[in-house]
């Protein structure tokens, strides 16, 4: 495609820039994914997109070309619960893990997926490794996992190598930008889903509810989470946009006044507060609880739907 005329669309700054109609914005992010894009072009593309902001219709149209060119999904026999994973811990422990556990013990079905590494923080996929928990480089790994134990970890450069490579531009370019959104949007399953779309500003969380509003059937839990990540930070009021079918219910996390999570957030440190939860010397996070009933819920009623 000639992909200078996307950027003259995009790229006129965040008053003058234009939104790609449907069928222009899937065939743009489909090169994109395919390579066919130059450094220069995706270099431009990148920064105007972070400037402009996706609108509904290119967020639908990015979201169609990248289901299209993914390399697994998971056939499962009951509703299951996705989340992406993709920012990881700087300040806070990456409790993901252990939500994801506290899912799984509700009987609630978990896939995640997202990177494994990030030099800069401390990733759901490493302390997945850490801590033992079931990582899936195919979708018969993921299925079995799920029987089992009721999670599994998916690395996004094995469900889906283009996407990934896009992803790792930001290291070159310097700054996230739409592919980290689209990413968090990805569906690596065939069965009936609730999505967990944790993110980071304001925004975002605008374009996303306007996404899944839009979506028929959708079953989703929108809200900014810790650092990012698909978990409530433990002492912020942290609103919930939950999604059924089309309605809307707002409920909020009012937050705690003191919690008992460690100083640091290294790997080990982690790893032994999430251990230390998990044999039963110290309760399950308030906040860890309060999330995994909401999407325990929520991932109930899809079941009742579709018995």
């Amino acid at each position: 495609m000639n992909f200078s005329s996307v950027i003259k669309e995009v790229g006129r700054g965040a008053r003058g820039a234009r939104g790609l109609e449907t069928d222009a914005a899937r065939e743009a992010f489909a090169a994109l994914l395919s390579g066919e894009v130059n450094d220069i072009q995706l270099g431009a593309w990148w920064l105007a997109m972070r400037i402009k902001g996706e609108t509904p219709v290119e967020l639908a149209a990015f979201v169609e070309a990248m289901q299209a060119s993914i390399a697994w999904r998971v056939r499962f026999d009951k509703p299951v619960a996705v989340l992406p994973c993709y920012n990881g811990a700087r300040h806070l422990p990456n409790l993901t893990p252990l939500f994801a556990r506290a899912l799984a013990q509700r009987g609630v079905t978990v896939l995640l997926h997202g990177v494994r590494s990030d030099p800069t923080r401390v990733t759901t996929f490493e302390l997945f490794s850490a801590l033992s928990f079931p990582i899936a480089e195919q979708a018969s790994e993921a299925e079995r996992a799920l029987t089992s134990v009721g999670m599994a970890f998916a690395p996004i450069d094995s469900i889906h190598p283009q996407l990934a490579a896009l992803l790792n531009r930001r290291w070159q370019i310097g700054v996230r930008s739409t592919p980290h959104t689209i990413a968090k949007l990805l569906l690596p399953t065939d069965s009936a889903a609730v999505r967990v779309v944790a993110l980071t500003h304001g925004d975002y969380i605008e374009r996303m509810s306007s996404y899944f509003a839009s979506l028929p059937g959708a079953r989703a839990l929108v809200f900014r989470g810790c650092e990012g990540e698909p978990v409530l930070h433990p002492k912020r009021a942290v609103p919930l946009h939950i999604f059924r079918n089309g309605t809307t219910v707002m409920r909020e996390w009012p937050g705690v006044a003191e919690h008992d999570l460690p100083d640091t957030h290294d790997i080990a440190t982690t790893v032994a507060y999430i251990e230390s939860v998990i044999r039963g010397a110290r309760p399950t996070p308030p906040w860890i609880d309060a999330l995994a009933q909401e999407v325990h819920d929520l991932t109930h009623e899809v079941h009742t739907d579709h018995s």
